[in-house]
């Protein structure tokens, strides 16, 4: 056995705000004490001083688009970027120079992939149309996706490429229509990926997740319409073996296609979003809410009637697994409920989102074993750049947007990025938290901690394993100059990691080359 003490830091445990010690000993990469004062007769192999640093536990991020995040980084670029405190480009003509600066950039028939269109943003309210993306991009396959997530433009080429008649089409998806075909967009995307850009967009996301101090991701990945879907089982594939550990929540409604992949599970875990949405976003008017929406005066609908929610829920728990089910608006959030209340495992299912519930699914979630996925950097950009919501929606479901509410009543909340949805940064989400939407809402800097930590290590069923330093569990940590949980809360967002520790070891930063990922594959796999 490999025993090494670390020492000269401030350790912080997470157990509580004040908890901390001296040293710290780590044996074949798990805890395996933590002291105030040095062990004495005790032969290390090392001691390591961290330079009066202060030292955390690594953190979790529980919900991630793992492939897409992987491509963005690789290939993709982003449309709308906030400077100087607004949001550029702000109209359509800005939109169209970006896209012909880098469509000229790239061959003749190269796949582009474009995020974070910023719609609320744009003067004329709306994304281009297929017409425009085919003179902006030249005639290449171009699809542009909205913040959210939810909403897509597509040129004539992509639409083709779907299988959609161009001549009876504007380009332009939204809500479930946009949702039903991802599986095949991925696949066309993932498609264009050469084996360097994959090399690339792996080792920049490992990079990512050192440089902010995460140590494990929840990835939702998997999609219905894709046949074969071919894309998940390479990314399931090269994710076992990633110095970031992959736990995975499969998208499929049909548990069949999820069983494939059981083998290479520690805790069988589904869901998420995909198939598993009850609805859509409120960019694309397709959250499903009781009341109208604001400016349309439309209600949108849950995507699945309640006995079709029970029946693959029912089965899904019987045959021993962990659920995750995206919902946002106050309707998707109470059809989900619903099904979940019935099941009789006792496992800690998941809500993904669940801005907005309504007052009896309040209630629910103060009474039921839920873990509660949230990422509230979202809802922090829309109150100041964005305003999506003050727009959309009536006031009083903004009202029902809480976090100390649920925090208080006990309620697993759990910090996430939804990548690339936004940036893999926990720290804007969690000055999202210690910054809420609805200011009374707010939590400390500690209380956000824990929600990418000791929460975050219960939502995914490892709370045994990591999201404290304590003995026995991986010595996953990072260090900092600074005092987390004593800085001003609205400071969050410049806090920083000086290194990361993986199993006791520092993180060596990836240089992304093909050799680099082909060697990776000859490590030992690990489950997802």
């Amino acid at each position: 056995m490999k025993r090494i003490l670390f020492y000269d830091g401030i350790f912080h445990s997470g157990v509580s705000e004040t908890d901390t010690f001296r040293f710290l000993e780590v044996t074949d990469g798990i805890i395996t004490g933590t002291y105030q004062e040095k062990p004495g007769g005790v032969k290390y192999a090392k001691e390591i001083s961290l330079g009066g640093k202060h030292v955390y536990p690594c953190m979790i991020d529980g919900h991630i688009h793992l492939l897409h995040t992987i491509a963005v980084m690789a290939m993709g670029f982003s449309i709308s970027e906030i400077r100087e405190n607004k949001v550029e480009p702000h109209n359509l003509a800005g939109v169209e120079k970006k896209i012909r600066e880098y469509a000229a950039k790239q061959p003749k028939n190269a796949v582009i992939a474009a995020h974070n269109y910023i719609l609320t943003a744009i003067d004329e309210r709306r994304l281009p149309t297929k017409d425009e993306l085919d003179d902006w991009a030249g005639g290449r396959p171009i699809v542009i996706y909205s913040i959210d997530g939810h909403s897509s433009a597509l040129s004539t080429k992509m639409l083709i490429k779907l299988g959609i008649d161009p001549s009876q089409h504007d380009g332009l998806l939204s809500g479930e229509a946009h949702e039903r075909v991802q599986g095949r967009l991925t696949d066309i995307i993932g498609s264009a990926v050469t084996l360097s850009l994959l090399a690339k967009g792996c080792a920049d996301f490992q990079n990512a997740c050192a440089g902010y101090g995460i140590s494990v991701v929840g990835a939702v990945e998997g999609n219905g319409d894709s046949p074969k879907d071919p894309m998940t089982s390479l990314i399931v594939k090269l994710a076992r073996h990633f110095d970031v550990g992959v736990r995975f929540y499969f998208q499929y409604f049909d548990l069949k296609r999820a069983q494939r992949f059981a083998k290479y599970q520690k805790h069988l875990r589904i869901g998420g979003c995909g198939d598993w949405e009850m609805d859509g976003s409120v960019g694309s008017h397709s959250a499903a809410f009781h009341v109208p929406y604001r400016d349309t005066g439309t209600i949108a609908s849950c995507y699945y009637n309640q006995e079709d929610v029970y029946r693959v829920v029912k089965e899904a728990d019987e045959k021993g697994y962990q659920i995750a089910s995206h919902a946002i608006g106050e309707a998707a959030i109470e059809r989900i409920i619903e099904a979940l209340d019935k099941t009789t495992s006792g496992r800690m299912h998941r809500i993904e989102h669940c801005e907005f519930p309504s007052d009896k699914s309040l209630e629910d979630l103060k009474k039921l074993r839920y873990a509660v996925m949230m990422q509230l950097g979202y809802a922090w950009l829309d109150k100041r750049y964005l305003n999506t919501y003050i727009q959309y929606l009536p006031q009083e479901i903004i009202d029902h947007m809480y976090l100390k509410t649920l925090y208080d009543a006990g309620v697993c909340l759990c910090g996430s990025s939804d990548s690339p949805v936004q940036d893999l940064n926990p720290w804007l989400q969690m000055l999202g938290m210690v910054d809420f939407y609805n200011p009374g809402e707010s939590i400390t800097p500690y209380e956000a901690f824990r929600c990418y930590t000791i929460n975050a290590a219960r939502a995914i069923m490892e709370e045994d394993e990591r999201g404290t330093l304590e003995a026995g569990k991986v010595a996953d940590f990072f260090t900092a100059d600074e005092d987390l949980f004593a800085m001003d809360p609205k400071d969050i967002i410049a806090f920083r990691p000086v290194c990361t520790y993986y199993g006791g070891r520092p993180y060596r930063r990836k240089k992304g080359t093909v050799a680099e990922l082909l060697w990776s594959l000859l490590k030992k796999a690990r489950p997802v």
